[in-house]
């Protein structure tokens, strides 16, 4: 019989498995992966790094508004001898989460297309002209009405301005970082948002 024909001794492998002898093969650490997750992020970033340290400042500024207005309009609405506008209905005192939260839904919605078509920066700004209305019926508001009016303009505010932040954060760090880049925008975010109100309540003790 011919060599080349006879029967090999060796059973075949079977399908998927790896010739080499993995059993002493040392396991990646967690660690070793999140510094290499870190540094392709941060070459992604490099060319675009002020940009996207901006982007993060602006998150938190984001955060800041929307703490400092949800922290007030609490206390501005109730049967309390501090709150401004006698309010008996816990319903109605809360409705401004509701007007803010509907809005923002819809803003979260459309935000995507409008950026696809008008731009992420464009989107962006307008989300910030219409923040800067937000403080000046507040202050100028007369009636619950008016504050809850207000929240719509914050929905908007946060709806537009915040979502094409992460727009924009997950085109700097390409979108094979994507994580990494929606994650560093978000403890600016947190801190504005659990500081803001803190430093409220020291500044009127």
């Amino acid at each position: 019989m011919d060599p080349k024909l006879a029967p090999s001794s060796t059973p075949p492998q079977a399908a998927g498995t790896s010739k080499t002898d993995d059993s002493n093969a040392v396991p990646l650490r967690w660690t070793t992966v999140v510094k290499a997750r870190l540094v392709l992020f941060g070459q992604a970033i490099r060319p675009h790094w002020f940009q996207f340290m901006l982007l993060a400042i602006l998150s938190g500024n984001i955060g800041a508004v929307y703490a400092v207005t949800d922290f007030c309009q609490a206390y501005m609405a109730g049967t309390k001898p501090y709150n401004i506008y006698y309010v008996s209905s816990y319903a109605v005192s809360t409705s401004f989460l509701v007007s803010f939260g509907a809005v923002k839904a819809v803003c979260d919605l459309i935000v995507g297309m409008l950026a696809d078509r008008i731009g992420r920066r464009c989107m962006h700004a307008v989300g910030w002209a219409f923040g800067i209305l937000l403080p000046v019926m507040i202050i100028a508001g007369k009636n619950w009405p008016t504050m809850v009016a207000a929240d719509v303009f914050l929905g908007v505010q946060q709806g537009l301005s915040w979502t094409s932040a992460v727009f924009m954060l997950i085109d700097y760090a390409t979108r094979r970082n994507a994580g990494v880049g929606v994650g560093v925008s978000e403890p600016p975010f947190s801190l504005h948002h659990t500081c803001w109100p803190h430093v409220h309540m020291l500044l009127h003790a």
